[in-house]
């Protein structure tokens, strides 16, 4: 895996918070909820008649800096083929985003298309890339080789749409397939030290112990990052994607091991009680303690 990419630690933020940006209720509890990143959408959650008050509010809350500069700022802007893309960029240039969200992204050469886009008006932001489409999964690698894309964004309610398939089982489980998809975008974020969210799906957002079992289930398979939009899942993903005090202590543990090993001049690395300490071993320990 390299090193992460672009202006800030993306793989470090565990829990990313959608929040709609006209409900003026909702935004005045944003500085209480204890998001990482706060994810301002332009596309699905506004209609078109606010497209352009939202863009307003989205450009000063970045040239503001919003909620005191404490919280991540994640905007979304439309896709250029829509007829709000090219206006969102254009206003959101003159604030000089770090990262933006990009939806409907197919391939390698729409990550070009929009920073070109920004770029003409004198901005060149980090990409978030969100893959939801069947052409985006297939095209993931491409896509997170691009040296301007710092995270993979798993959609699979869009795919569902996309393709035709139904995002759930009958049981209520997420569709079988979404375990290729997110796999792979797993994998090629993981290849190119991208951060990777996942969004917490369930039919039933309320039921908590579901909700944290999904949420267990997608860092397990090796997602950085959980986006939701609801507030009461931000608590449950930060517990689940910060260590516990017990992983910590085998972290340190391991780190500890494997350095004097090395120190040493030692050909293996040994516990206490003989287990020898892999490279990975290390690595991956290292990586968990910078969390």
């Amino acid at each position: 895996m390299s090193a992460h990419r672009g202006r800030h630690n993306y793989r470090a933020i565990k829990s990313i918070l959608e929040t709609p940006i006209m409900d003026d209720h909702k935004w005045g509890k944003l500085p209480n909820i204890p998001a990482d990143m706060i994810f301002l959408d332009l596309e699905d959650s506004v209609a078109p008649n606010l497209k352009e008050q939202a863009r307003d509010r989205v450009v000063r809350s970045l040239t503001e800096k919003a909620f005191d500069g404490e919280k991540l700022l994640l905007p979304r802007v439309n896709h250029l083929s829509t007829p709000w893309g090219e206006s969102d960029v254009e206003a959101l240039a003159v604030a000089k985003p770090d990262v933006v969200a990009y939806p409907k992204i197919r391939s390698a050469a729409c990550v070009d298309e929009v920073l070109d886009a920004f770029r003409a008006h004198g901005a060149d932001p980090d990409i978030f890339a969100i893959i939801e489409t069947a052409e985006s999964v297939l095209n993931v690698r491409e896509i997170a080789a691009h040296p301007s894309v710092i995270g993979l964004m798993s959609g699979p309610a869009d795919i569902s749409l996309d393709a035709g398939i139904e995002l759930y089982e009958p049981s209520g489980e997420i569709n079988r397939i979404f375990l290729v998809t997110k796999s792979l975008t797993v994998l090629a974020g993981a290849a190119y030290g991208l951060a990777v969210t996942d969004i917490a799906y369930a039919e039933n957002i309320r039921d908590f112990e579901e909700i944290r079992r999904r949420v267990e289930n997608s860092r397990r398979m090796g997602f950085t990052t959980m986006t939701t939009f609801y507030p009461p899942h931000v608590d449950i993903i930060n517990d689940v994607f910060s260590p516990g005090e017990e992983e910590l202590a085998k972290a340190s543990a391991v780190v500890d091991t494997y350095e004097k090993a090395l120190a040493e001049g030692k050909a293996a690395a040994l516990t206490g009680s003989g287990t020898p300490v892999l490279v990975h071993e290390y690595e991956k320990a290292l990586a968990l303690l910078g969390r």
